[in-house]
């Protein structure tokens, strides 16, 4: 495979990363209606429903770590464009500076979305009026710093590092990954490798929120994030996987039937471990190959929803949050409020992007500077 082949630009990859940062705005509108996170999710309705829980974590089980075996398979396309100065300068601009940047922003527009809801919402779910009496007590300045939903960027941070020194190493040119890059290992060796990450993890798995870095991202996130490299040096092995796309659907979707039958479970559970890695690598494997086939197509339109995605997800939670306490006052049907406060999270999101992002300096941190018409990206 030539460079000007691998350096090409891959829609489907950018389709699905884009998919992967969306789908958590849907995730996280339907924690608000999850039987298991009724007394821990601030905005958490009256109203809840099985079901949502099984869509939910079917979709956390396979989102991030979608998201970061592609941020592997860019990583290495950054290196072998830019160099590898260019790679540690491009992802300290494109990730670093917006996670210093949008951290405290978004922690105080939730605080804030917080002592307003205490003001204006009758109906308080029991996280939210816990959290409201808190900030009013002499424990509230005690409370840790974490991460919130930006927790995927400060792991990042460490995955870049570490993937600079490997290259330095010259990891990926070693040539026993020619042997190992196979459908066979793929397939009946990889998932094995994630078990002992999730092992002593409650299941489903929480996310590693903490400043405190913590051991098991690194063994379960990153190993998706190396896959992804490797992958980049050998792309012929997805259209290998390819035959493989519904039976990996099948195994994954069976895996996860054993899943939810069992959850909530506590840690140090073999069986649950190895029920959530054959889920994440399956399904993992069956977006990516799916993306291949059916998203690999560059419109105006994905290309704007791409660039948007990674906006959208940064602001989400905090607009989010005040929709969804608005809605703890309205007893409308759970579907309908689902839909809605996601689609309005969406629009709000979108209408910011379009007029304080996409023309302006946090357009060109996020995304870089657009290319001009008729100039090729």
């Amino acid at each position: 495979m030539t460079q000007a082949t691998t350096l090409k630009r891959l829609h489907h990859m950018d389709n699905l990363r884009a998919l992967a940062m969306l789908l958590g705005v849907v995730f996280h509108a339907s924690l608000a209606y999850s039987p298991m996170l009724h007394f821990f999710w601030l905005p958490a309705d009256n109203q809840a429903a099985e079901a949502i829980d099984v869509f939910a974590w079917f979709s956390h089980l396979f989102r991030m770590p979608l998201f970061f075996l592609i941020a592997g398979f860019f990583a290495i396309f950054l290196i072998e464009k830019r160099g590898l100065k260019g790679f540690l300068i491009n992802r300290t601009v494109r990730v670093l500076l917006p996670f210093i940047l949008f951290l405290p922003l978004v922690l105080w527009a939730i605080v804030a979305g917080i002592q307003w809801a205490g003001e204006h919402v009758n109906q308080p779910s029991p996280a939210l009026y816990y959290a409201t009496h808190m900030m009013t007590a002499e424990m509230a300045d005690a409370q840790p710093i974490n991460t919130g939903h930006l927790w995927f960027l400060y792991y990042l941070c460490f995955f870049y590092v570490l993937i600079s020194l490997l290259w330095l190493l010259r990891f990926f040119q070693w040539k026993i990954w020619h042997k190992l890059m196979q459908p066979w290992v793929w397939i009946g060796l990889l998932p094995w490798l994630l078990v002992p990450a999730l092992y002593l993890l409650p299941a489903p798995h929480p996310a590693p929120e903490t400043l405190q870095p913590l051991l098991w991202p690194f063994l379960f996130y990153g190993v998706f994030f190396l896959m992804g490299a490797l992958l980049f040096k050998h792309q012929q092995l997805i259209q290998q996987l390819q035959p493989w796309l519904y039976g990996l659907l099948l195994a994954g979707l069976g895996s996860h039937v054993y899943f939810v039958m069992q959850v909530p479970e506590a840690e140090g559970n073999w069986l649950m471990a190895a029920s959530e890695s054959v889920t994440a690598w399956y399904l993992t494997l069956t977006c990516l190959l799916a993306g291949q086939r059916w998203l690999n197509q560059h419109q105006k339109i994905t290309r704007y929803i791409a660039d948007a995605s990674y906006w959208i997800y940064l602001v989400h939670i905090p607009v989010l949050f005040v929709v969804q306490y608005v809605f703890l006052d309205i007893n409308w049907n759970l579907w309908v409020e689902f839909l809605l406060t996601t689609l309005i999270t969406f629009g709000l999101g979108l209408f910011s992007y379009a007029l304080l992002v996409r023309h302006t300096p946090i357009g060109w941190l996020l995304n870089g500077k657009r290319a001009k018409r008729n100039q090729p990206s």
